[in-house]
């Protein structure tokens, strides 16, 4: 074999030998994973700060989100959750998008109360700013991901992903409630049922499940919503924001997360990295608070109840478990416990005086057996003449000696 040939062979061993170790595109750590940023209201404006919304700062505190998150590693997507402008303004629309120009990753966004005009059905006019429709060809001429015809959407960034965005904003009355009308909800219904097989993860601007009670930012239709979530089983995730507060709720397979604004105290946005395996999803929430301190010590002091917007701290930061499919298994109450021990060892001890008075039955029996025995055998003692009982070794010796003259 010459030194070509040998060679050749060499590469060949070594090329099997490194596609038997190749990792299977069936299977990937990197497909197991989704890390998604999500920001929301940050109400882009060259209006003065109001009593709580740091508007002046609007445009430095989401430079200062961007150069965060450009800085780190492994993002898929960045998700945001409406209000991005605080007036449908095409001058505010032009500030956001030349902003985000420099993110780095790709990014999506749901919209909000604030991000179109408002047309009441009674009235030919709308308020000032740019009509929803006018609002969805700007977004597309500025974002090439954005390739929906409707401000509600669906679509898998991974195999084990489903992402939904819905959009609850009522459009024809001046109102900061949501609603999801049926064509919404059937949409919903049918994605679900879809990918039961998935972790889902929906992003809108109202929350289904209120951080604080607000009866003029809730959804309308809240408990139509909820309906179709509990008829599932798989890992659901929802994320919104409206509310500008901190708070995490977890309902069996469902995690409500609401996000604060980049423009109010805490000033943050979340870091939300998912995990799939094969049996359990993995959820690890994070808050990302702005570098511009003093933006955020203004903001706080400017905000009534500052903590109920920053949260507890597992509204801010936590990390859990959800298994597959979610089976709910109730721990016994303490009084439960204790009343049920209570009443194990009332059975034992009453089976065991069964037993002890059985044995007492029982052995007054034996006793009285005995005694009636040997009552009897005395009786027969002096019933009976001893002359009269059979001389049974005479009748022994005599069988034998006529057995001996036969023989």
């Amino acid at each position: 074999m010459n030194i070509k040939q040998t060679v050749r062979n060499f590469i060949l061993i070594a090329f099997v030998f490194l596609l038997g170790f190749a990792p299977s595109s069936a299977f990937s750590i990197r497909n197991m994973c989704l890390n998604v940023v999500q920001l929301s209201d940050t109400h882009i404006s060259d209006r003065e700060d109001t009593s709580y919304k740091m508007l002046s700062s609007s445009k430095k505190l989401l430079k200062d989100a961007i150069n965060t998150i450009n800085n780190m590693q492994g993002i898929d997507f960045v998700m945001f959750t409406g209000d991005m402008v605080d007036r449908p303004l095409l001058e505010s629309y032009k500030d956001f998008f030349t902003i985000l120009s420099d993110l780095n990753y790709p990014s999506l966004l749901t919209f909000g109360n604030h991000d179109s005009a408002i047309c009441p059905l009674d009235s030919g006019e709308c308020s000032q700013g740019l009509k929803i429709d006018e609002v969805v060809d700007f977004v597309k001429k500025c974002n090439g991901n954005y390739v929906f015809d409707k401000t509600y959407y669906a679509f898998t960034p991974k195999t084990d992903y489903r992402i939904i965005v819905l959009d609850p904003v009522i459009r024809n009355e001046v109102t900061s409630n949501g609603f999801l009308d049926d064509e919404q909800l059937a949409f919903l219904d049918n994605e679900l049922s879809q990918n039961q097989d998935k972790v889902v993860v929906i992003f809108q601007h109202h929350p289904v499940v209120e951080p604080f009670v607000s009866e003029d930012h809730s959804v309308k239709n809240a408990a139509a919503y909820l309906e179709i979530l509990h008829k599932y089983k798989n890992p659901i995730i929802i994320c919104s924001g409206h509310y500008h507060a901190t708070k995490i709720t977890r309902d069996k397979n469902l995690v409500f997360v609401s996000t604060p604004s980049l423009v109010t105290y805490p000033n943050a946005f979340r870091v939300i990295r998912i995990t799939n395996y094969k049996d359990r999803t993995a959820f690890d929430i994070k808050i990302q608070e702005t570098n511009l301190k003093d933006v955020q010590e203004r903001a706080k002091l400017s905000t009534i109840a500052a903590t109920s917007f920053y949260g507890t701290d597992k509204d801010r930061n936590i990390s859990f478990m959800i298994k597959k499919p979610y089976i709910k298994t109730e721990k016994p109450k303490k009084e439960k416990v204790k009343k049920e021990k209570k009443k194990r060892d009332k059975k034992a001890k009453q089976e065991f005086q069964e037993e002890i008075q059985g044995s007492d039955v029982q052995d007054a029996a034996i006793d009285e057996n005995e005694r009636f025995v040997d009552e009897n055998i005395e009786r027969m003692k002096e019933n009976f003449n001893d002359d009269l009982m059979p001389n049974v070794e005479e009748d022994v010796l005599q069988n034998d000696q006529q057995i001996q003259n036969q023989i």
